[in-house]
């Protein structure tokens, strides 16, 4: 490859930050009813738009030419599909996404993971238990937010908040976890930016 790695730290700054991404075609999005892959199967492509995501973090961690190990830590929405292929663009050679490892969602981290066996064994030693998390640990991602009377109703009837209960997300798409006065945990709702109303993504009426 004619490249060095110093181009290739180079081109990698562009996309720190505030960027707008196009969605590959494999991925689960929907145009006209129906998933981008299953479309991209079928051999056909289409036009998506740029969307807003965020990089907070990327870093050129092994460079083998002309292959190049980045680590990303972004935002939701993020596709690296579609970093690899802007990249390529970039360093004008074309580029493609050969091998993905989320090594972090939330707050879990992939050394903290358990194989399939681990928690086979788990149950069969009665320890599960020692495996869960509360829903504050496993969404602690997600903004809080807590429901008056009214909205409780609303929500535990799967009705979307009205326009007049002003919750402004902080960005296209997000989700929140919602919580009832007394703590107990209501619903994950989700902001419907065609529409901008907040609706019910999971309700769980358990509290």
């Amino acid at each position: 490859s004619h490249l060095t790695r110093e181009e290739v730290v180079s081109a990698l700054t562009q996309f720190l930050g505030e960027i707008q991404q196009v969605p590959p075609m494999y991925s689960a999005l929907k145009k006209d009813g129906k998933r981008l892959y299953d479309l991209a199967r079928q051999g056909i492509e289409v036009e998506r738009k740029p969307r807003p995501v965020v990089v907070h973090q990327i870093e050129l961690t092994e460079w083998n030419p002309p292959e190049a190990t980045v680590e990303v830590h972004c935002g939701r929405g993020f596709y690296m599909r579609s970093l690899a292929y802007d990249l390529g663009r970039a360093l004008r050679c074309g580029g493609h996404l050969r091998t993905l490892v989320r090594l972090k969602a939330s707050a879990f981290t992939l050394n903290e993971s358990l194989t399939l066996e681990e928690m086979e064994d788990s149950f069969a030693d009665g320890a599960w238990t020692e495996h869960l998390h509360s829903p504050d640990v496993v969404l602690g991602n997600m903004r809080a937010i807590i429901a008056g009377q009214r909205m409780q109703e609303l929500i535990k009837n799967g009705r979307p908040i009205p326009s007049s209960v002003r919750i402004p997300p902080n960005e296209p798409e997000e989700r929140c976890r919602v919580y009832g006065t007394d703590g107990s945990f209501l619903a994950i709702m989700k902001f419907d930016a065609d529409e901008a109303l907040w609706k019910a993504d999971k309700v769980f009426l358990g509290g």
